[in-house]
């Protein structure tokens, strides 16, 4: 049965800025070790397991049976092999936070130019 151990275990060493040594070593195993479970070659005991998921608050079946890349990323949790369906976003809320934003950014140009501007002035 596939799972995503392997990739769960890349994800939170590159999520955590965890090299798989350091990863290992939170865990009283050796970067080697680590490295089998991220090829998919062998697999956590059950006791690992249950420390990585203590460590990050994840619950067994999540750690196993989902992608947390793709949940972090807006998906929701899907069963293996599922299509993860994205989560309804507020897409006119987004919108005028960006129109916002950028209205702010031209405010801080115009600014920046009057006083580039004075600067010129001031030295010529």
């Amino acid at each position: 049965m596939r799972n995503f151990i392997g990739l769960n275990i890349k994800y939170l060493c590159e999520n955590n800025y965890l090299s798989q040594d350091e990863f290992g070593a939170n865990f009283g195993l050796k970067k080697s070790v680590v490295g089998t479970y991220v090829r998919g070659i062998s697999t956590p005991k059950i006791e690992v397991m249950q420390s990585i998921c203590a460590e990050y608050k994840l619950t067994l079946d999540e750690f196993v049976n989902e992608d947390l890349y793709l949940k972090n990323k807006g998906y929701k949790s899907s069963p293996i092999y599922a299509v993860a369906e994205p989560q309804t976003r507020d897409f006119e809320a987004e919108k005028q936070a960006l129109l916002k934003t950028i209205e702010a950014q031209n405010t801080t140009i115009e600014a920046l130019k009057i006083a580039l501007e004075t600067l010129r002035k001031k030295n010529l």
